[in-house]
């Protein structure tokens, strides 16, 4: 009786190893498509960066959230910073499909001309770097 609980437990535990090894918490993306919002409490501008094609993303399974959505907040932050001396807070918008992400992004930027805020865009100089996952990263 022993040995079968034995031999039952190493096979569990046999079995969880190898699905757990298999189980990856974010997958590669094809193409994502994403801009880039940065704005001031202090101030009426509001900059736009043009809707980017980033390659070499990753997304996370069943949310299909991107990973390291902050690090591309963090590169519009940067760049804004070092061509003006306010200090703004970014945010960015991504979607696979360019469509779906022009509708929010001509939705945005309505919402900014109506409140009378000044639009400005971002000159094309600036891209987005992709920050890609890597399995090391969650060990």
């Amino acid at each position: 009786m022993n040995k079968f609980l034995i031999i039952l437990m190493m096979l569990v535990g046999m079995t969880l190893n190898a699905s757990a090894q298999r189980y990856q918490r974010y997958s590669p993306a094809p193409d994502m498509y994403m801009f880039g919002v940065s704005f001031s409490v202090s101030d009426s501008t509001v900059y736009f960066t043009e809707i980017k094609q980033v390659a070499n993303t990753s997304i996370e399974r069943g949310t299909g959230f991107l990973y390291s959505r902050n690090s591309y907040s963090n590169q519009l932050q940067q760049y804004i910073k070092s061509t003006s001396a306010s200090n703004y807070t970014s945010v960015v918008c991504y979607a696979q499909k360019r469509g779906k992400l022009e509708k929010k992004f001509s939705k945005m930027r309505q919402k900014y001309q109506k409140k009378n805020f000044v639009v400005k865009y971002i000159d094309s100089a600036f891209k987005f770097s992709p920050v890609t996952y890597k399995e090391q990263e969650e060990e």
